[in-house]
């Protein structure tokens, strides 16, 4: 539809969606902390809509309520592979850019917003958020640009008090999401600079 990837509260659909994930988290607690056992305590993460962060900064999103007896013990989760043009759209897309600056505004814009609002609503009443996929795909070896933007990224996201995942898929080659960093069957990486510098800024 024209909202699967993009999140319109004035859409019928889209509130419905949000209000079904609601649902669906809640039920996911609740099952896994009926087990008992290591279930009962562990930590557990929940998503919004697309796992984006629009979809758990609008304000229909709602916690699970076990929230209130096990603070802390609910994640945030988060997918925010941004700004989209340099991040995740295709190299022979139009508007598709394959520098990054850390120094200029136009590059750094859309994380800075995004942490801020992340760390509002959440992290500044110590609920937990993990981005659990970000990263930049190879656009015809603009290494150093994706160097600077993990490094950027995970800075920032520390400083609001905040983990990431790299989305490692393996890819390397042709012109889909190039996002590998670690190579499978030579158990290498294929960049390290970029690996040193999520290394680096994770501290």
């Amino acid at each position: 539809t024209d909202h699967e990837w993009w999140l319109d509260m004035n859409a019928a659909e889209c509130v419905e969606a949000v209000e079904c994930i609601n649902e669906w988290n809640q039920n996911f607690v609740d099952v896994v902390r009926k087990t008992g056992g290591n279930n009962a305590t562990r930590y557990l993460m929940v998503p919004g809509y697309d796992a984006s962060a629009d979809g758990v900064l609008n304000d229909k999103f709602v916690l699970p309520t076990t929230l209130r007896k096990m603070k802390g013990k609910i994640l945030v989760s988060v997918h925010a592979y941004i700004p989209y043009h340099f991040a995740l759209q295709a190299a022979t897309e139009n508007e598709s850019i394959d520098q990054f600056n850390a120094s200029e505004k136009t590059s750094t814009n859309d994380i800075d917003q995004m942490m801020e609002k992340l760390y509002a609503k959440y992290i500044s009443n110590e609920i937990p958020v993990v981005i659990g996929e970000f990263g930049a795909r190879d656009k015809n070896g603009n290494l150093q640009s994706r160097v600077d933007y993990a490094a950027y990224y995970i800075a920032a996201a520390r400083a609001y008090g905040m983990s990431c995942n790299w989305w490692d898929n393996n890819a390397f080659t042709g012109d889909g999401e190039l996002f590998g960093l670690l190579d499978r069957k030579t158990v290498t990486w294929r960049y390290p600079k970029i690996v040193d510098a999520l290394m680096k800024y994770a501290e």
